[in-house]
């Protein structure tokens, strides 16, 4: 039985361009890939003078270094990873912080990704194909609120995951969650729900989280 990725690496006839080392090397950042993650520090874009005025009219706006993450950042991706992995099929696994590749030149680092059992088992893998990946979420952070809303889901979108959860937080200090699923062309996703209190969902898989209960 292979994973997505070991089919990916086969050797294709001719080799050459699209060979197994080519395809490898998708596997590390090459120089100058775009990252959609706010604490890439070394990113070309993150001493520029208006590097923290996120441009809307740009495709990479909000690529910025953010400060420490907050308590809330840390709970929220540590209980809904272990609240998905305690309900989750056995295809199926919740990992956090790990890059995703969304195209030849792009990749992030979700908050928490739910991947695919084959791949998530292999750990020597530094990241995973977007089609590898069934969800991710984003915890909203003060650094990073015009990326997570906006830039982030565009490009998860166009690399295909079908579900997204972004998760803010409210005025008494509480989360809520917006689900979101690809619409039917793919060209962007729809909400599928705003949940507070408790989130309900019947994909990537019936799921529901208390999530004035997660796992701290």
């Amino acid at each position: 039985m292979t994973s997505v990725l070991d089919d990916w690496l086969q050797p294709r006839p001719g080799g050459g361009a699209g060979g197994v080392s080519d395809r490898l090397s998708r596997l590390r950042p090459p120089v100058g890939e775009r990252r959609d993650d706010g604490d890439d520090a070394d990113h070309p874009d993150a001493d520029h003078p208006d590097a923290d005025q996120p441009d809307a009219d740009q495709p990479d706006a909000g690529l910025i270094p953010t400060g420490p993450q907050t308590r809330f950042h840390e709970r929220m991706t540590y209980g809904l990873r272990t609240a998905l992995n305690a309900q989750v099929p056995g295809d199926l696994v919740a990992v956090s912080r790990m890059d995703v590749l969304l195209g030849p030149d792009r990749r992030a680092r979700p908050d928490v990704s739910l991947v695919d059992d084959l791949a998530a088992s292999d750990d020597r893998r530094t990241c995973y194909l977007a089609e590898e990946v069934r969800l991710v979420i984003e915890v909203v952070g003060p650094d990073s609120a015009a990326s997570d809303r906006d830039v982030r889901p565009r490009h998860y979108a166009a690399a295909g995951i079908p579900h997204f959860w972004r998760v803010e937080e409210s005025a008494d200090f509480r989360p809520f969650v917006y689900s979101f699923a690809l619409d039917a062309d793919g060209a962007g996703y729809q909400v599928t729900g705003v949940h507070h209190t408790r989130l309900a969902v019947d994909a990537p898989f019936p799921i529901a989280i208390d999530l004035e209960r997660l796992p701290r």
